[in-house]
């Protein structure tokens, strides 16, 4: 007896069993390249967090390590700011951090003023040249951050606890009164908002975004502004913004017995 083999069968066998190799190969080709993918985007994103944050973090360890008499006087801005809240509340002071600027950090030079309005900021001193640039204004050799710092005075002490802002180490209910020489804490608080223009699809979008809104809105006067971080993250921009409160207490010492 013969056994006669179908061979036109067996060669379409063939090309399915091939074809379904192909596809089980493709499938695990695309796994793992969205696998690659994702790992990618997820370090890029840690490495992009932990360069603005470190960037948005070093202005404000500057007023830390910085003579706290050159940073309170009027050349300063946070000497101006302290100066200027006794008779005009609610200003904003900004400036960009540039620290291979020939100018002092900090400087009055470099500052804009801002001040609330019903609209919007309005621009009442300086120029709109000390905001940042961001083609320029880059806060390392690397050329991937830009900084911007606001200096704010803080108008909401009718919150704070009673007596918050006296001298440390006074018991005002055991009959203590502050030492002479000791005044009362000022609080100072900063805002810092980093940013990476690279990323940024429309940069003079961007650039608009330092200009037209406040950096700090946590009082209640601005609470309801829009503020920069928020306008750059509108248009996808990687931002870190930072806030910091400070409290200065100013103790006055006789070195020479007056005459």
């Amino acid at each position: 007896m013969k056994h006669r083999t179908n061979l036109s069968k067996q060669k379409g066998s063939t090309i399915i069993v091939v074809m379904m190799m192909l596809l089980f190969l493709t499938i695990v080709g695309v796994m793992a390249i969205r696998t690659s993918m994702t790992t990618l985007n997820i370090a890029t994103n840690a490495q992009i967090g932990q360069l603005s944050s470190q960037t948005a973090d070093t202005p404000i360890n500057q007023v830390f390590l910085e003579d706290l008499n050159k940073q309170v006087n009027l050349s300063s801005v946070i000497g101006k700011a302290l100066k200027d809240a006794d008779t005009e509340p609610d200003k904003e002071y900004v400036f960009c951090y540039k620290p291979k600027a020939s100018t002092r950090f900090g400087s009055v030079t470099s500052m804009a003023v801002l001040r609330n309005t019903s609209t919007g900021v309005e621009l009442v001193e300086g120029s709109t040249d000390s905001f940042c640039n961001l083609t320029t204004d880059f806060g390392s050799a690397r050329r991937g951050v830009v900084t911007q710092v606001s200096i704010k005075i803080p108008t909401d002490t009718a919150d704070l606890p009673p007596l918050a802002l006296l001298a440390r180490n006074i018991n005002v209910s055991g009959g203590q009164t502050i030492p002479q020489g000791v005044t009362e804490q000022k609080r100072i608080r900063m805002t810092t908002v980093a940013v990476m223009p690279i990323y940024a699809k429309n940069l003079s979008a961007a650039q608009a975004c330092l200009k037209e809104n406040v950096n700090d809105n946590l009082d209640a006067e601005s609470s309801a502004k829009q503020t920069t971080a928020q306008c750059l993250v509108n248009l996808g921009i990687p931002v870190n913004s930072q806030v910091q409160e400070f409290n200065l207490q100013t103790f006055i010492k006789m070195v020479k017995a007056p005459v």
